[in-house]
């Protein structure tokens, strides 16, 4: 193997565990019932897990030009295990965000972020391909960790559950960090600046193309961290039973993993405008079949289009900031475009569970998310292909 596979490889099994936060839905009848708690409380914690997530990201980037890459990932691993350790012994919702929330959260972010910038940066003549796997790997982390889980659960609970997780990122850290030992050694992106813009100077043009990029990425993925969050509740609410709700969380990792890898195979020669604006309107197209669904079969058939749309969107958005800002500026620049998913994951898990404590259903904030990713394709008419060296989109 390649050093640069292995560097690869090491970002796919780091990200993939990771993954496993998006399996969160599997617990909110566990915690609800263990804690005594409404779903609005209950689902505020994987929406903090997701604000500290994006808080990682947003400030972690430094830290992966000072330390060894395998101490970044024993690092985020270790953290992540010890916040679902701290998860699994709550009595309370308050420990229950410290540990899942807060801890789990953002040793997430900066593991997922960490994979992302290495794995692109190791490979630079498949930088498309590389960020499409490491995002088909997390969403595939949730669909199979969504089976591990759900067994884990009916054997031992969700605190043994949780402790079973715990292990299994543990050694998988370990077998990251290792790789990453024998890969490809990235060096620090060079110093030096960029070519001088001149459409609307370095600082006007940057704000534009950030303002965009965030507010397009946002509401695309609005509906996709809502589906993620409650898939299996919304599929028991449409008539299925338990077993649909499992079903529905599992197929739907899947289908968010294929939606990257699809995304990992073609980006590097597809047309970027194309895909900013049509993904969203297939989305807003997906929410609407499940906001009407009658059955479980067909919410998750609806639920899954969302999540191969959502699968798709999150690995074309990195994509798009690394071409239109360049190695050098990325990883701050994602940082901020990142932290609209943040937003999104507050607004969209949160306002769903709160909604349905009010309704007792999800038919109006499918419908609103499907509004807002009809908003993210008007947004993305704007947003160029790319910008050439003199500034021009």
């Amino acid at each position: 193997m390649r050093p640069a596979t292995r560097t690869l490889a090491a970002c796919v099994v780091l990200s993939a565990v990771l993954g496993t936060i998006h399996a969160f839905s599997l617990f909110i009848d566990p915690f609800e019932e263990g804690l005594d708690a409404g779903r609005g409380a209950v689902s505020s914690v994987y929406s903090l897990a997701l604000v500290a997530l994006t808080l990682a990201v947003l400030t972690g980037h430094p830290l992966f030009r000072r330390l060894p890459g395998p101490l970044v990932a024993l690092g985020a691993a270790g953290g992540a295990a010890a916040g679902l350790l701290v998860a699994s012994s709550a009595a309370s919702i308050a420990v229950l965000i410290v540990g899942y929330g807060l801890v789990f959260g953002a040793s997430n972010g900066l593991g997922y972020a960490f994979s992302l910038q290495q794995g692109a940066e190791a490979n630079p003549d498949r930088r498309g391909f590389a960020i499409g796997l490491v995002t088909a790997a997390y969403a595939l982390g949730a669909a199979l960790g969504a089976l591990f889980l759900n067994t884990r659960i009916e054997a031992v609970g969700a605190p043994g559950a949780l402790h079973s997780l715990a292990v299994v990122i543990v050694v998988s850290g370990v077998v990251s960090a290792i790789l990453l030992a024998t890969g490809t050694q990235v060096a620090p992106a060079s110093d030096q600046a960029p070519p001088a813009r001149t459409l609307a100077g370095p600082v006007a043009l940057d704000r534009q193309l950030l303002i965009r990029l965030w507010t397009a990425y946002g509401l695309a993925t609005l509906a996709g961290l809502m589906a993620l969050g409650h898939a299996a509740a919304i599929a028991e609410e449409a008539g299925g039973s338990e077993g649909v709700g499992v079903t529905t969380v599992v197929v739907a990792g899947i289908a968010s993993a294929a939606g990257g890898t699809w995304i990992a195979f073609t980006i590097d020669r597809a047309r970027l405008s194309y895909l900013l604006i049509g993904l969203p309107v297939a989305s807003a197209l997906a929410l609407c079949v499940a906001a009407t669904a009658t059955s479980g079969n067909t919410a998750l058939l609806g639920l899954s289009l969302v999540a191969f749309v959502y699968g798709a969107v999150i690995a074309v958005y990195p994509f798009a900031v690394n071409r239109l800002f360049g190695e050098r500026r990325y990883p701050a620049a994602y940082g901020r475009v990142f932290t609209a998913w943040g937003l999104a994951g507050l607004l969209g898990p949160l306002g769903a569970g709160t909604a349905f404590d009010s309704s007792g259903g999800y038919t109006v904030p499918l419908l609103l998310a499907a509004v807002a990713a009809l908003c993210s394709a008007f947004v993305a008419r704007r947003i160029p292909n790319c910008v050439d060296p003199a500034g021009h989109a």
